[in-house]
């Protein structure tokens, strides 16, 4: 005898497999978004503490200078021939920092 189709047991299998898939599929995207914006936020606090250290090194100040700009609060400090740049940030309720120093020639 010939049977066509899929038994009411093959049916059930795949919905169960389907069942415990999806959810699965669904973590992994909602952690890979997780994992993507903490990297655009790591990007961007870079490229706000490379362009603070190139403003320090174009302009003559001593002392401390801090400021937020965004999602991040950030400092320049000069201390004799070396230039500090702190950038902090808040993500998944955890506090991140990128620090930039640099060493300033005497003229």
């Amino acid at each position: 005898m010939r049977q066509d189709g899929f038994t009411f047991i093959e049916i059930l299998l795949a919905l169960a497999l389907l069942g415990m898939l999806i959810p699965l599929c669904l973590r992994l995207e909602t952690i890979t978004a997780e994992h993507v914006r903490s990297t655009d936020l790591r990007t961007d606090a870079a490229r706000l503490a490379e362009n603070l250290m190139e403003r320090a090194l174009f302009q003559a100040f001593a002392g401390r200078e801090e400021g937020e700009e965004g999602a991040f609060q950030w400092w320049i400090e000069r201390r004799q021939d070396e230039i500090w740049v702190r950038v902090v940030w808040r993500d998944s309720g955890r506090e991140h920092s990128l620090q930039v120093v640099t060493l300033v020639a005497s003229p």
